[in-house]
């Protein structure tokens, strides 16, 4: 259970509700064997008492019973409470956890992995790590704790009987929950994978409807959806059918266990060395005692589901990250200007490097054109500016400091980004725009759009800024979202501007009015744009080539 590590730890995080969660259970365990030890032990006597005056350490049987039968009661309630309450502010602190380790791998590292196996991993995989303390810590500490309590009580009337119980106790909750584990774990690992299949199919095929509808490929995505469902419900079965042979093994062992109580018990008796009343007690609390037991086979037979769920967590969780930050990083320079020296840059399990010895100084307010074909490394560029790629050799400065000293974050914030590939998120307009500055009021955003070409879209919007722009931004055109893009970048008003083929995709039109509302948004800063055709190198102070990962003048 190696990489269920990490996760035990994030619990001592919330060892409060973990502790209180683990107390509330072990009170109505104790509470169910208390209340029918005593309700056994009271009918066994009532006979020879009357049905009065009948007293345990001097306290009245009816009150222990009312005690133990409202102590359970609540216990179980808190316990449901309590635990589930711990449960979720567990899955809570994973899935931050998750997110933290998450984003330093993006976007490059992030971008080997599907969608739907990104959503599968942090939704559904995360959720399956409930069962670690719900299902098998809490249930195994109260096992343990009911076990040694049994031995005691019974040990008390009769060694033999004490043993005998013992070791029944030690199969239903050792011997079957192992055995379940070890013939549990392949069709639980397989209920994971076959679901994240499932819906990675599932969010692929919702994605691209559009282009599988056209090609005739609709069938085949949905045959593959139909495969992963049919592993999927194939693992089910076969947990069901466990669960269905640990309830029978357990109760089996339960009720060994009464039996030979009894058979134990009416030997005492007959010898003259236990009380009828005691035997009813032993066994109604040997009854009780079983259902803190049983129920770790079921727990068990999930190890395997768990442990699946936690190695697909912890396979982005625990990936270097794309960059290292620095431990103590230096204060942001004043200046923008930006200085590359034998710079060699390399993408993950790439032999060739994506930039081969770059030499370039960019002084602050000076425009450059990279411009080259596709792959010749010109995006590798501006993403190892952006610090989402790190270079092996060279030096990478912005006003005069090595880039390597300096925060990712801040080194971003003093950039603003507009590409072809520029997000538009299923949000509305306001909340699309509040990317580019979060505190920025309602006319800040009205001006920004205007400035973007977008002020007649605003008036047109039957909700203005709060209208909802869809997945992707289905609700506006192309034209539309690449102004949106733009009116980001003038509400971030960032020092440094990269664009990258920022008028890819746009008709002629579109093209001209957005390279003219750039060239007032350059004037002043550090510009870098990166392209394959002419349009808009005349705004550039200079136009230089990229090939294979190297500078051509």
């Amino acid at each position: 259970m190696g990489d269920l590590g990490t996760f035990l730890s994030l619990i001592g995080r919330r060892r409060g509700w973990m502790l209180a969660g683990g107390a509330m259970a072990l009170t109505s365990a104790l509470s169910g064997i208390g209340l029918l030890a005593i309700a056994g032990w009271y009918v066994g006597s009532a006979a020879l008492a009357a049905g009065t005056g009948l007293v345990i350490f001097g306290i009245s049987v009816r009150v222990l019973l009312r005690g133990f039968a409202v102590a359970r009661v609540l216990g179980r309630y808190a316990e449901r409470l309590v635990t589930h309450e711990a449960t979720f502010r567990l899955l809570a602190d994973i899935r931050l956890w998750f997110l933290e380790c998450a984003i330093p791998l993006a976007p490059l590292k992030l971008g080997g992995f599907r969608g739907g196996d990104l959503l599968s991993r942090i939704v559904a995989d995360v959720d399956a790590l409930d069962g670690l303390y719900l299902r098998l810590l809490v249930p195994s500490v109260v096992a343990v704790v009911v076990a040694g309590a049994m031995l005691v009580l019974l040990g008390a009337f009769s060694p033999v009987i004490a043993l005998t119980v013992l070791a029944l106790l030690a199969t239903a909750g050792l011997v079957v929950p192992a055995w379940m584990r070890r013939i549990g774990d392949a069709s639980g690992a397989e209920s994971v994978t076959a679901a994240a299949d499932a819906r990675t199919a599932l969010v692929d095929m919702t994605q691209g409807m559009a282009e599988l509808t056209a090609h005739g490929a609709l069938d085949r995505q949905l045959a593959i959806i139909a495969e992963a469902e049919e592993r999927l419900i194939g693992a089910q079965r076969h947990q069901a059918a466990l669960a269905g042979l640990s309830a029978a093994l357990s109760g089996f062992a339960a009720n060994l266990a009464m039996l030979a109580v009894l058979w134990l018990g009416s030997q005492a008796i007959a010898a003259g060395g236990m009380a009828p009343a005691v035997l009813a007690m032993l066994v109604l609390a040997v009854i009780a005692s079983f259902e803190a037991v049983s129920p770790l086979a079921a727990a068990y037979q999930l190890v395997g589901r768990i442990r699946t769920a936690a190695g697909r967590v912890l396979e982005i969780a625990h990936a270097p990250p794309s960059v290292t930050e620095p431990e103590a990083p230096t204060q942001m320079p004043t200046g923008n200007d930006i200085a590359l020296v034998g710079l060699t840059a390399r993408h993950e399990a790439a032999i060739a490097p994506a930039l081969d010895r770059i030499d370039l100084s960019i002084t602050e307010g000076s425009r450059l054109a990279l411009v080259g074909p596709s792959g010749s490394g010109k995006s590798s560029l501006l993403t190892v500016l952006l610090r989402f790629l790190d270079y092996e050799s060279g030096t990478l400065s912005i006003g005069g400091v090595d880039a390597k000293t300096l925060s990712g974050d801040a080194l971003r914030g003093r950039m603003a980004m507009l590409s072809q590939a520029s997000q538009i998120f299923a949000a509305s307009l306001r909340d699309n725009l509040l990317i580019g500055r979060p505190d920025a009021t309602d006319s800040d955003l009205t001006a920004a759009l205007e400035n973007a070409g977008l002020g007649d879209f605003l008036t047109d919007l039957p909700q203005g800024l709060d209208t909802w722009l869809g997945e992707g931004g289905v609700a506006v055109s192309g034209g539309q979202a690449r102004r949106v893009a733009l009116a980001r970048v003038y509400l971030k008003d960032a020092p440094i501007l990269l664009l990258d083929e920022p008028t890819e995709g746009l008709d002629a039109e579109s093209e001209r009015d957005v390279l003219a509302r750039l060239a007032k948004i350059m004037i002043g800063r550090t510009t870098i744009m990166v392209t394959h055709h002419p349009a808009g190198l005349d705004l550039m102070d200079r136009v230089i080539r990229l090939e294979a990962g190297r500078l051509v003048e």
